[in-house]
């Protein structure tokens, strides 16, 4: 009962409207739950998988093929779930929308405690319930049935650790067990999605450098030496045959850049406090850090090229790189100096002092949480190598295959400037939704200023530069309360962490990329928007009970944002609307009634339908929940013999579809027409090719 009345109200309410919303959803009709929750393809991988998991099958999503296409942590979460599905199939979907539900519910909690903590009351209110009641982050976020829920839950929770890490380390001595949380909550969050081992390696410079200005600048430094290097050689060639031919040589020249750029930085000077010096010395520093290496990196790289080791590239986007990387990293410096560092680390040490003074502690705690982050990741590698043949997930690797080939069927790597760096407005590139949303809106708003419907594009960007340029001035004008904010809610890393997540899909090549990738972007999105409206809000507080109307007037908001958001899942989630017997996909019955029991089946996708048919099996075709083997052969057209050794005696697909890279027809010859439905042919796949490609 003490628990209990220690809960705030505001998070007491908030939980149970989440989860008493979302429990409505549960008991509804099992139409619903395929058709109007659950409906991404890709959900289905983990179910049937996490199905055949815990009836003894191993990981395999057809019982044929093993498979490591998933994010590692959610599949366990879906596991003992999916241990229903031998009675119901609808059952764990029930379940599962309630362990959304508190997922939901507990990363909503932390956002509340982490922006209270740190701004206003009112301002954490009105994050908090729109983090919970959005309907267009419960779209991309909870309502897939995807790795997203608790890869934002696990965001959250390690930027609250850090948030209060930065509070205990500056009163009192940093202990092992507190690095090894750090630790622990950086690994849940790497395997709740893979991409988010960039925040957790960034998280522990974070952590380790803590009193030093280096925490501050190595972590935006990595992110303007990736987007310097890599955009660099994407203006010399063009993005197109960058994508197609020099991603991979770019990023190795990134990974080198990384390296000497950093060390020489270090060492010349640049990574002191930004006012220990004059204006003309962090230029002169910089300036010969950058140079320096630069340099050093272009020849070194051209020396790998020559030993067979390295890929070639314009040599002119290493001068591009050095202009670039240059004028960014100088202005992040100018930037800090206009911010006024204060305590301890303003005072002036040589880098060799620096080190000499402070490289155990360094190396030991260093040690502590990169030995827990990168033991758990060299663990989980050395497990699927030996158990899957790869590494690395099989998805990702055939993913970024496609990104490398010419008219692909699926969704291309970042095709223009916008989607690289992940603010375009549209598609799967969009990458800080719902922030994104509001930019569109202004860009309707200043339509009459500047007509056309031809025009939607630069209004959105006129509508960016205006609120990111007035947003920059707030920030600098409230130096010091942005200053003690970047720290305390650890937005720095976040920051970084999203910068270095958005590039290692745009540009590297990847292809089908999607919407739901970018969950720590949005929860950035959400604490940045915090701190400005913080900030606007601040010199009106002042005034006597401001403070409380703005509290009410957050309460009404989220009430009316609640409401909202009821609406629509009551609206969706309909109760005795659907007949018991109506077949929960359309297609279900026409492959039942066309094929023997116990067929296997190759399917493009085929995710829904392999979790719901009956006494069938579904192969998937495109490989992403497929093994590595089949990877492999689908690379060397080799797909079909592969299948019809492994039992495949029919296709459900599009012909056509199939005549594409990456598929480049090679299962034409293979097949025999059977029928037609919905776009798809029902075809036999035959032993012996009709005719030689």
């Amino acid at each position: 009962m003490n628990f209990i009345k220690r809960i705030p109200p505001f998070e007491a309410a908030l939980v149970a409207v989440v989860l008493g919303v979302h429990l409505y959803a549960a008991f509804s009709d099992a139409y619903n739950f395929p058709n109007t929750w659950f409906m991404r393809d890709d959900a289905y991988y983990y179910f049937k998988v996490a199905q055949n998991i815990s009836e003894g099958l191993g990981s395999t999503f057809d019982g044929i093929n093993p498979t490591n296409g998933y994010h590692p942590l959610w599949m366990l979460v879906c596991i003992p779930v999916f241990a229903l599905a031998r009675f119901d199939l609808i059952l764990p979907l029930r379940v599962l929308l309630m362990v959304t539900a508190v997922l939901n519910a507990a990363t909503t909690v932390l956002i509340y405690r982490l922006v209270k903590d740190n701004l206003s009351h009112a301002v954490a209110m009105l994050a908090a319930s729109f983090w919970a009641f959005s309907l267009q982050i419960h779209f991309v976020v909870y309502k897939p049935g995807l790795e997203t829920p608790l890869a934002a839950y696990a965001v959250v929770l390690f930027i609250y650790k850090l948030s209060q890490f930065e509070r205990e380390w500056r009163s009192k001595p940093v202990t092992t067990r507190q690095v090894a949380v750090l630790a622990a909550c950086a690994t849940i969050a790497m395997f709740s999605r893979l991409d988010l081992v960039f925040l957790a390696v960034i998280g522990g410079i974070w952590v380790v450098f803590r009193d030093k200005p280096i925490r501050y600048f190595l972590p935006l430094d990595a992110v303007i030496i990736f987007a310097s290097m890599t955009s660099s050689v994407a203006l010399r060639t063009g993005i197109l045959q960058y994508n197609t031919t020099y991603a991979a040589s770019a990023v190795e020249a990134v990974m080198l850049m990384l390296v000497v750029k950093t060390v020489l930085l270090y060492f010349l000077g640049g990574y002191q406090h930004p006012r220990s010096g004059s204006v003309w010395t962090i230029i002169r520093q910089v300036g010969l850090a950058i140079t320096a290496s630069s340099i050093l990196a272009t020849g070194f790289y051209q020396v790998l090229i020559q030993m067979g080791i390295g890929k070639g590239f314009p040599r002119s986007a290493f001068v591009i790189d050095w202009g670039i990387s240059l004028v960014l990293i100088l202005l992040l410096r100018l930037v800090a100096r206009f911010m006024r560092f204060d305590g301890q680390s303003a005072q002036t040490t040589s880098p060799l002092a620096e080190l000499q003074a402070s490289w155990k502690k360094w190396l030991t705690e260093g040690g502590i949480y990169y030995g827990i982050v990168g033991g758990a990741l060299g663990l989980y590698m050395l497990y699927n190598k030996i158990a899957f043949g790869t590494s690395s997930p099989v998805s990702g690797q055939i993913k970024r295959w496609w990104g490398t080939l010419i008219n692909t069927v699926y969704e291309t790597p970042a095709p223009d400037w916008t989607s690289f760096f992940g603010i375009s407005y549209q598609g799967a590139f969009d990458a800080w939704q719902p922030a994104s949303l509001l930019l569109v809106w202004l860009g309707r708003k200043i339509y009459p200023l500047y007509p056309s419907s031809a025009r939607a594009n630069e209004r959105y960007f006129i509508a960016m530069f205006a609120v990111v340029l007035l947003a920059l001035i707030i920030f600098l004008l409230n130096s010091r309360r942005t200053k003690k904010a970047l720290s305390n809610m650890a937005l720095i890393p976040l920051m970084a962490g999203c910068g270095i997540q958005i590039l290692s899909y745009t540009a590297t090549a990847y292809g089908g990329a999607k919407e739901w990738y970018w969950v720590s972007e949005m929860i950035l999105a959400i604490l940045a928007g915090g701190l400005l409206l913080d900030l606007l809000l601040r010199p009106l507080r002042r005034v006597k009970f401001v403070r409380l109307t703005f509290e009410i007037a957050a309460v009404a908001l989220s009430v009316f944002w609640a409401y909202q958001f009821a609406v629509d899942v009551k609206s969706v989630m309909r109760y005795n609307y659907f007949p018991s017997d109506r077949p929960f996909m359309e297609v279900l019955p026409y492959l039942e009634e066309n094929t023997r029991p116990g067929a296997v089946i190759g399917m493009t996708g085929g995710g829904n339908v392999g979790y719901f048919i009956h006494d069938r099996t579904i192969v998937n075709m495109d490989g992403l929940i497929n093994s590595y083997d089949y990877f492999r052969a689908l690379q060397n057209k080799e797909a079909a013999v592969y299948l019809r050794q492994r039992g495949i005696t029919i296709v459900f697909a599009s012909p056509r579809l199939l005549g594409f890279p990456p598929y480049y027809g090679q299962f034409a010859p293979y097949f025999e027409n059977f029928s037609q439905y919905g776009g798809k042919n029902l075809m036999y796949l035959l032993e012996e090719p009709k005719y030689q490609q």
